[in-house]
């Protein structure tokens, strides 16, 4: 039993030493490796020590004295006072305590349409931390009066290199400090650039760009309330523009439902993907022309997306009734 016993643990042996075990190669390999790692060790922690003696306590001493000024700028205390973020100029923010980027971002995040409407409010710009935040709700007074006339801020540079070269009394700083009380004439959302929406309070560079992509998307506004669909555009602004702004239905995009491709139903906000294969679908399969109100009947369409695409939509040739197409449509001729 003993001898059997010794066999058995000689061929565990020998098949764990293939499967895990070192050949006389790559035993050199591993003593190699192993050495190369400790003497790597060695010089760290010899050449590469912490405080370099040879420096000595006056290195820092001469480096402090030859760039003076420099130290004595990252220590000045900043000066709390009371401000509104929605006017507040860069100078003003740089005496309150933020750095050159936190307040860039402010004024670039002020430009693009969003306002301050309560102090817990500029915790939401990206880089101002809770904690600098916190320390400046006691100090903000936001003037309600003033954001609903939304203050326009003019396009301000995005790196902290070019504001710093601004001066105090610059275009761009005045510009920001204007007040637009509204556009000279009323702005036609389905024709206007996006230098032409940008004189409207609260639209800033960015939402402009977003409201002609929108626009381009859905084939033109059909209400101004599809302005609160645009993304980042704040429901208050769009209650202050809306009478500054007028529409002409001549130049909205139709949707043709038996023509029309299935990209351009997919690629409409109102429509999607899922919903674009669902209607080819029921066309290859249905003979008669067809109405949102058959495709609703038929639980194609909800009746809610039928009321949404019903603007847009003009009844094929050859049809009559009453559906949604034939009440709400913008486009009819």
């Amino acid at each position: 039993m003993l001898s059997l016993a010794v066999l058995v643990v000689k061929y565990f042996r020998k098949i764990a030493a293939g499967l895990i075990g070192f050949d006389r190669r790559e035993r050199r390999g591993t003593y190699l490796l192993s050495f190369l790692v400790i003497i790597l060790l060695l010089v760290r922690f010899t050449a590469f020590r912490p405080g370099n003696p040879d420096a000595g306590p006056s290195q820092s001493t001469a480096a402090a004295e030859s760039s003076p000024g420099t130290a004595e700028d990252e220590t000045v205390s900043p000066v709390l006072f009371t401000f509104d973020p929605n006017t507040v100029s860069y100078s003003d923010l740089l005496r309150l305590g933020l750095t050159e980027r936190q307040a860039v971002t402010l004024i670039n995040y002020r430009s693009s349409g969003a306002r301050f409407r309560r102090p817990e409010d500029l915790a939401r710009v990206y880089g101002i931390d809770s904690s600098a935040a916190a320390r400046l709700y006691p100090y903000i007074d936001i003037n309600n009066d003033a954001a609903k006339t939304a203050t326009r801020s003019a396009p301000l540079p995005a790196t902290v290199e070019a504001v710093r070269g601004m001066s105090r009394n610059s275009p761009a700083q005045e510009a920001e400090s204007r007040a637009v009380t509204g556009p000279p004439f009323p702005v036609d959302l389905n024709r206007c650039s996006a230098y032409e929406l940008e004189s409207l309070p609260g639209i800033g560079p960015v939402l402009s760009v977003r409201i002609i992509r929108y626009r381009d998307l859905l084939g033109g506004f059909v209400g101004t309330d599809q302005l609160r669909e645009v993304y980042g555009l704040d429901s208050s602004v769009v209650s202050l523009i809306a009478p500054m702004v007028t529409l002409t239905f001549d130049s909205v995009a139709p949707l043709l439902l038996d023509s029309v491709t299935f990209g351009d139903l997919a690629r409409h906000p109102y429509v999607g993907y899922e919903t674009a294969r669902v209607i080819t679908r029921y066309r290859t399969l249905s003979e008669a022309p067809l109405t949102l109100g058959s495709m609703v009947s038929r639980k194609v369409l909800s009746p809610q997306q039928a009321e949404r695409l019903a603007p847009y939509v003009r009844p094929s040739q050859g049809t009559s009734g009453n559906d949604y197409e034939f009440i709400s449509s913008k486009v009819l001729k």
